[in-house]
């Protein structure tokens, strides 16, 4: 870069410390694609180049009254896109380790270790479910159910008849199958 060239880019990145868009926008007409061709040799990617370069003259002009620029406009904003792409590769690079790293542990988990998970959660949901039976249903429904207990034996404990053990039981069923509509398919697989 020739000598007068330099002295009046300092010229008009004055102009533009004080606010001149027509500077910066001089910046911008005439570095703009250069910086796109030299980020993309760094990040392989066009899109990922022309953010790079945006990013980099938003802050060039957000940031222009505390940048002290002594030699050359066109050095500094090369060495700010340069800067900026090795930040977006090691940026890149521990995202990809992070993902990897999730990855393998997620493969490491022992089908043991699934199962576990998946019956956890579905006895939640179950839970849940359940909890949302009237009183007397609910506790019907758990004498049947989690404790084996016949309809016979569940009306003499409650003093009520075997009808209405039937129909409090068949209550409970009608309003599970509602509520549990979406993981009936999980269920069938969790009891088989």
């Amino acid at each position: 870069m020739n000598r007068l060239l330099r002295h009046r880019e300092l010229q008009l990145f004055s102009e533009m410390k004080s606010g001149n868009k027509g500077s910066f926008n001089y910046f911008f007409d005439y570095y703009y694609s250069g910086l796109c061709v030299y980020a993309n040799q760094y990040t392989g990617d066009l899109s990922a180049s022309e953010e790079v370069v945006q990013d980099v003259f938003v802050r060039f002009w957000e940031k222009r009254q505390s940048i002290e620029i002594e030699n050359s406009v066109r050095f500094y904003l090369f060495r700010t896109v340069h800067n900026q792409c090795m930040n977006l590769l090691k940026h890149k690079k521990i995202e990809n380790n992070y993902r990897q790293q999730n990855t393998l542990e997620a493969d490491n988990l022992s089908e043991d270790q699934w199962s576990l998970f998946n019956e956890s959660e579905l006895r939640h949901i179950l839970d849940h479910a359940i909890s949302k039976l009237p009183d007397r249903c609910r506790e019907i429904f758990e004498l049947s159910r989690f404790e084996n207990l016949k309809n016979k034996e569940i009306a003499e404990k409650l003093g009520i008849t075997e009808k209405t053990v039937e129909n409090q039981i068949t209550k409970a069923l009608k309003i599970l199958r509602k509520e549990l509509k979406d993981f009936l398919p999980l269920f069938i697989m969790y009891l088989s």
